[in-house]
């Protein structure tokens, strides 16, 4: 019993919160693009990192939901930024013939100590 009301509750407020970005414009980003293979690439091409600020680490993990459709997560961590450390994307998609469809866009972020929250979340960082 105890177990499962400690399930509960994590469930309910332990849980990350994401905010939704349509995915229509970038859609219509990609819609002729043949040269995107992989999940990872296509997040690349969202995450759109400027080539000016040399070269993020990112760590990008990708993985198969059944019908079709992959689920691809970059998090971008220790970032050159005073208030936010992290930022993490998650994308969902499928490659239909050489062409992709994003179905779904969420992102949320990390603040460094002292900026604000150091979970993830959708709060802007101090």
């Amino acid at each position: 019993m105890f177990f499962s009301i400690l399930t509960i509750i994590c469930l309910t407020s332990c849980s990350e919160k994401f905010k939704l970005i349509d995915p229509t414009e970038f859609n219509k980003k990609i819609e002729t693009r043949t040269d995107i293979a992989t999940a990872k690439q296509l997040i690349k091409i969202y995450y759109n990192y400027p080539l000016n600020e040399g070269t993020p680490k990112l760590e990008i993990e990708s993985k198969e939901l059944g019908n079709g459709l992959i689920e691809v997560t970059l998090i971008h961590d220790g970032q050159e930024d005073d208030s936010q450390r992290a930022i993490k994307i998650v994308m969902t998609g499928e490659l239909i013939g050489q062409k992709w469809t994003v179905h779904e866009i969420k992102t949320n972020r990390k603040c460094w100590d002292g900026r604000g929250h150091t979970n993830w979340g959708t709060e802007w960082c101090n």
